[in-house]
């Protein structure tokens, strides 16, 4: 843990000099100092020298969020303005362990670098110049985050995103929990937490490193990591099926192989039979049985060719060509009739599901219309003469809302029924191309070879170029399957990898912290007492017991959030709690916890009477005195308040004058000179 012991900033206007120094000690500390004396520039200040500026909505290195004062013109005690020249601004820690270091940034300057001051506990100095923004948890050498989480002795950890790659937490990630702004802070807890790196789940893995739980942010990353790959497998899923459906189309095969469902539903459907055996079952296709058949019929046509003897007195030959030629003619002319009558249908169900679709908007709209009670006619009258009219004259006709319900439900069954007869008569033309293809492939070989009988001289001759031609044809429907052949156990092997992927991602499983439990536990115990002490409206001591953490460590409260429950002033005693039982419970649990809980302007959010009194009860607690971890809180009490706290033991800061940043006096000239000749010397 570490403590906050000294907040600077200085720099030079054209009346001269200027610095504003608020020193701060450990435990609870209530800065106390009046509207636009500075509060929230000190503040600001902590989150600039850490290099977290992000959390305010900026880009990096950018001061807007300072005020004007520090940037532009600088308010003099006399009231007058003068110009700000340059500033910069430091915060000096300190370790548990006796290490000290000072963040040194400019404001108006050069903002991109930063002075770093160490002192180890034997005294010995170190001075450096690191990077504030800008990979700076990768630079080895020149980032600040790097070298803060080196000093903290932190441990880095890499989470998931939501592009796919990985990123580090950073210190701006976990400073929404401890930090809490004046603007936007106490909207709702972690209120300034950043989301531009894409880390998933970042404010639940916030959470679990400041309690120090490393083994449920490795398993939380892991389930993350898992869910990634079982996305990323459904989608390839996908792909794969369609890829093999428009195989299996384009030769005339419709087969059913669905990529969609769950990781485990696909493996399981898949790996129960293999694509030669779904093709058997489902489109009665044997490549095997179909090769050994061509195979056959290969060398049967080739004796016939080669050594069998020839029937001079056969004339068949030109007649079976023929004959050929014409029976793929009319198959092929059938199969353009029936593809283009399905097309037709195709187009015609399309238009059909567009009507369905806008019937069922308009029937939801008048269903809704009906139920809240809008569009109702109750009394018509002329908007000329306001004469009083019949309903009927207009011939409207009353619906209820049952009958406008099941007329709905009737337009969607005959939406899914038409969505059906889409997709079969999308898969019938897929499969009616591919079967046309190959009618024109066997049309062309029928025709050479009719061509090829044709042209020859004698019935010797036509037997010889019809068997030749057979013998051809036959060879290349033998080359047709061993390419589908060869296409299917490609497409086998992409599944095969698919199921060993899957295995593997369905075995390794995701087990569940135990180290968690306990956590959680010392953190929720905290967040009940700081709920109960701060006053919050929807606690009650009957039923804090009942106050829970869901897994995104939200506080749930009898099945609501708790954020939903009370008044709307509750808000910031909830934000408040949630910060500090964090830090409580962190510290509870060796956490990594920095041990710093800055609030700034808690009670703006509430600032009648019976809060403030809500607020003044609990620093005077021994629950808010008694923590060990530093608590500053800037806000402003009148000096009753300031007398009340103190005499009860809470310190309380009041600085001096009516401004943070004042004039420096100028140096006395027998001082000047003492200097000067001092130099000479």
């Amino acid at each position: 843990m570490i403590r906050l012991d000294e907040i600077e900033v200085r720099g030079q206007s054209d009346a001269g000099p200027f610095a504003g120094i608020l020193r701060l000690a450990p435990g609870l500390q209530v800065v106390s100092a009046r509207n636009a004396y500075g509060k929230s520039l000190a503040s600001t200040t902590i989150a600039w020298c850490l290099g977290i500026e992000p959390v305010f909505g900026i880009p990096d290195n950018e001061p807007s969020c300072f005020p004007e004062a520090v940037r532009e013109e600088l308010e003099l005690a006399d009231g007058s303005l003068t110009r700000v020249i340059s500033s910069e601004c430091s915060i000096r820690l300190i370790h548990q362990d006796g290490r000290r270091l000072k963040l040194t940034r400019a404001i108006k300057g050069d903002s991109v670098p930063i002075r770093i001051e160490e002192e180890s506990t034997d005294g010995q100095n170190r001075k450096s110049k690191l990077i504030a923004r800008r990979a700076t948890m990768q630079d080895e050498h020149g980032g600040l985050q790097r070298f803060l989480f080196d000093w903290l002795k932190w441990p880095r950890h890499e989470v998931t995103t939501f592009r796919g790659g990985g990123a580090e937490i950073y210190l701006e990630n976990l400073a929404p929990a401890f930090y809490i702004d004046q603007d936007e802070g106490w909207t709702n807890i972690q209120a300034l937490q950043i989301g531009r790196d894409g880390q998933q789940q970042i404010a639940e893995i916030a959470v679990e490193y400041l309690l120090g739980a490393i083994e449920a942010i490795d398993q939380r990353v892991a389930r993350q990591r898992a869910n990634q790959t079982s996305l990323f497998l459904r989608e390839s899923a996908r792909a794969l099926s369609e890829r093999i459906s428009n195989a299996f189309l384009r030769r005339g095969w419709r087969v059913e192989f669905s990529g969609h469902g769950s990781v485990d539903d696909i493996l399981t459907r898949w790996s129960s039979r293999t694509l030669r055996a779904l093709l058997s079952d489902e489109a009665n296709v044997d490549l095997g049985a179909r090769r050994a058949t061509l195979n056959k019929r290969v060398e049967a046509l080739r004796r016939m060719l080669t050594s069998e003897p020839i029937d001079p007195a056969n004339v068949s030959a030109p007649a079976e060509a023929s004959q050929r030629v014409i029976q793929l003619k009319q198959a092929r002319h059938t199969q353009s009739r029936d593809l283009n009558t399905l097309r037709t249908q195709h187009g015609q169900t399309a238009e059909l599901l567009k009507s369905l679709e806008h019937r069922i908007h308009a029937a939801s709209d008048l269903l809704r219309l009906k139920t809240t009670g809008i569009g109702r006619l109750d009394h018509l009258e002329c908007p000329t003469c306001h004469r009083d009219l019949d309903p009927a004259t207009f011939a409207l006709t009353d619906q209820s809302v049952a009958s406008v319900e099941a007329h709905i439900e009737a337009l969607r069954r005959d939406y899914d029924l038409m969505n059906k007869n889409l997709r079969s008569f999308q898969e019938t033309i897929g499969s009616g191309n591919g079967a046309l293809v190959d009618l024109d492939v066997e049309l062309r070989e029928a025709e050479r070879a009719l061509l090829t009988v044709t042209n020859a001289i004698g019935t010797v001759r036509e037997q010889v170029a019809q068997t030749a031609a057979n013998l051809t044809a036959a060879e290349r429907e033998v080359d047709r399957v061993i390419e589908t052949a060869q296409e299917i156990t490609e497409l086998q092997e992409a599944i095969d990898k698919w199921i060993r992927d899957a295995r593997a991602v369905v075995e390794q499983g995701v087990g569940h912290s135990q180290d968690i439990n306990a956590r959680r536990l010392a953190f929720l115990s905290s967040l009940r007492r700081y709920l109960t002490a701060l006053g919050h409206s929807a606690i009650k001591p009957e039923n804090a017991a009942t106050l829970h953490l869901d897994e995104q460590y939200t506080p749930y409260l009898n099945g609501r959030r708790l954020r939903s429950l009370g008044s709307a002033s509750d808000q910031s005693r909830l934000v408040a709690a949630y910060s500090l039982a964090l830090a409580a419970a962190s510290e509870h649990v060796r956490g990594f916890h920095p041990g710093i809980v800055i609030l700034d302007e808690p009670l703006q959010q509430n600032p009648d009477e019976y809060h403030r009194e809500l607020f003044l009860s609990f620093l005077s607690q021994e629950l808010a005195r008694a923590a060990t971890f530093q608590t500053i809180i800037f806000t402003w009490l009148n000096a009753g308040e300031i007398q009340r706290l103190r005499e009860q033991g809470t310190n309380v800061i009041t600085p001096d004058g009516d401004h943070f940043l004042k004039l420096l006096p100028a140096p006395s000239p027998d001082l000047v000179e003492s200097q000067t000749s001092s130099n000479r010397s």
